[in-house]
């Protein structure tokens, strides 16, 4: 290597090395607070999801299909009977599959039939109704609910004012954190919004048959509540 390049080589090393130590002194000079806030908000809630199914078990495949249409069809009418103009009736599963059945005695588990499911959803506005229209799916041949959630049509509004809460909340106790220390908060480097929309189920008949449920089955849909959360990091001087 002529001595040319070897010259030019050792500068380029020694301006990167004090270009690196220069980056590593801004990095560890900068001074941050870094903070979490959080936010709610509890709404009654205007929507429900119902999720019903129709089980059918047969010896053969063709007879439990055959018989849960003619179950589903009858939920069906019932429900469409029941909902309100706005309210969305739609199917969202359909399953059909051999069923076995553990023999003790052979030590091997034996084919019993065909299991048959169809699962509609009922999306409704009126919550009044909610009793009516398990009551109705029931006595008409629905012997299975999936599950009943609540939700509401102003979530992104409600959604929004949590986090302006939570953005209050984490400058707060920024404020706070810089009086005490003494220092003062100078800019905002980075916000990192999260949410958290709990929709509960109130019931929950996954793992149970219905009976023929009683007349006038009570729902209350109680309260939901938004959450949201922020972190935020401010530089200090």
């Amino acid at each position: 290597m002529s001595n040319y390049k070897f010259i030019a080589f050792t500068f380029l090393f020694a301006f990167l090395f004090a270009s690196s130590s220069n980056a590593q002194s801004v990095k560890y000079e900068q001074q941050t607070i870094n903070v979490n806030g959080s936010g709610e908000v509890s709404i009654s809630p205007d929507i429900a999801n119902i999720s019903f199914s129709v089980e059918t078990n047969a010896k053969t495949a063709s007879a439990a299909v055959k018989e849960n249409a003619d179950k589903t069809s009858k939920v069906l009418e019932a429900l469409k009977s029941q909902i309100g103009e706005n309210d969305k009736l739609s199917t969202t599963g359909y399953n059909l599959s051999p069923m076995y059945e553990y023999n003790n005695q052979t030590k091997k588990s034996e084919f019993t039939g065909y299991k048959a499911t169809n699962t509609v959803l009922v999306k409704t506005y009126n919550l009044k109704k909610i009793g009516t229209l398990i009551d109705s799916a029931a006595e008409a041949g629905s012997n299975n609910i999936r599950g009943l959630t609540f939700d509401s049509t102003k979530r992104n509004d409600y959604r929004r004012e949590a986090l302006v809460k939570a953005v209050k909340d984490a400058r707060a106790t920024a404020d706070t954190v810089a009086n005490a220390a003494g220092v003062q908060i100078t800019t905002i480097y980075q916000i990192s919004p999260s949410y958290n929309y709990p929709v509960p189920v109130y019931r929950d008949f996954a793992e149970s048959k219905m009976a023929a449920a009683p007349p006038s089955t009570p729902i209350e849909a109680g309260e939901i509540t938004i959450k949201a959360s922020v972190n935020m990091v401010l530089g200090i001087e």
